[in-house]
């Protein structure tokens, strides 16, 4: 059994190997130097270096992050998948069915509230100190019975079931050679005999669930560079290469149907070459200080094929008068 240590949330990571810590520790620059993670070096290639360093614990200018303005279904769903209702309990403050409105901030300051505000105040004043004392997020009732749903569809799904039961949210970590970055990955399962997947909630926004959404999620989202960034660490860790890497999504919707979509060798190729590209990107906006942004990218607008065809048809059926080009 490959050795997993457990990382103090004070402590930082000096040696490349396998740690058990939190997920803010995780990406909280938890090393002795800097380090990137999957989503740092999937930023850069989908979108632009600037929409990772506005958002950067290093940028002492930056933007709330984003993940912080909205619950995330995905984090309960890892903590039932770990443990069920007893690990969701243990994790997130629940709230209970008949749980009254938060006040308002002009019902907290009203000098004589009413009854009812008082009676709400009274509760919410008691949900804030055990948020303060255990640093535990809410659930609200109709959240907890979703997950509660979500997670037994699953466990009904014997392919995803089989994919996800490994160990936990392990952050594997070493250093890149040619950057002298730390590198840091952690997908939500792994086993040391070389499976490694991770978990998605998909919301099909009304068009059908099926694997051609699912195989488009992969594409925008670059999760083949986050398997590949999983695997080359795992590799580079235990001297082998993993034996199978998936994604597993479940749809956030009843039934709550699941894909398992399993991730080709040749994707996991390209996805690594991608992520290392990403790290040289990051180390030189790192040491010039400058990060290019959408703005930087001048592309002259052309035609598609098919626009140019419509044009170029409707001008020989006179649709549209045959002018002289430019210059003639």
């Amino acid at each position: 059994m490959t050795e997993v240590a457990t990382l103090a949330d004070d402590a930082s990571i000096s040696e490349p190997g396998f740690y058990r810590c939190s997920l803010d520790r995780h990406h909280s620059q938890p090393c002795d130097g800097v380090s990137v993670t999957s989503s740092i070096l999937r930023t850069i290639e989908t979108e632009t270096p600037a929409d990772v360093w506005w958002f950067h614990m290093l940028n002492e200018d930056r933007y709330a992050p984003k993940e912080a303005v909205k619950f995330s279904e995905g984090r309960a769903m890892h903590s039932w998948v770990e443990g069920g209702e007893e690990a969701l309990r243990r994790d997130f403050i629940i709230l209970p069915p008949d749980a009254p409105k938060r006040p308002t901030d002009a019902q907290w300051n009203a000098a004589k509230p009413s009854p009812p505000s008082m009676k709400a105040m009274g509760f919410w004043a008691k949900i804030r100190a055990r948020q303060e004392s255990t640093g535990r997020d809410l659930l609200t009732h109709t959240q907890f019975e979703k997950i509660r749903d979500m997670g037994n569809a699953l466990a009904r799904d014997e392919t995803a079931t089989a994919v996800i039961g490994g160990e936990p949210e392990i952050t594997m970590a070493w250093r890149d050679e040619e950057t002298g970055l730390w590198i840091l990955s952690r997908l939500d399962n792994m086993t040391f005999d070389g499976l490694l997947s991770d978990y998605k909630i998909v919301s099909a926004m009304g068009r059908p669930f099926n694997s051609r959404l699912v195989h488009r999620r992969v594409s925008d989202h670059g999760y083949f560079m986050q398997l590949a960034l999983g695997a080359e660490g795992y590799r580079i860790l235990t001297g082998n290469w993993p034996t199978d890497c998936a994604l597993v999504f479940q749809m956030d919707q009843p039934p709550h149907h699941c894909i398992t979509a399993p991730i080709g060798q040749d994707e996991l190729y390209w996805g690594m070459c991608a992520n290392h590209q990403a790290m040289r990107t990051f180390r030189d906006c790192m040491a010039s200080g400058y990060w290019p942004g959408p703005g930087d990218d001048l592309t002259t607008y052309t035609f598609s094929d098919w626009q140019r065809e419509h044009f170029e048809e409707r001008q020989r059926t006179g649709e549209i008068p045959n002018l002289p080009t430019f210059g003639g």
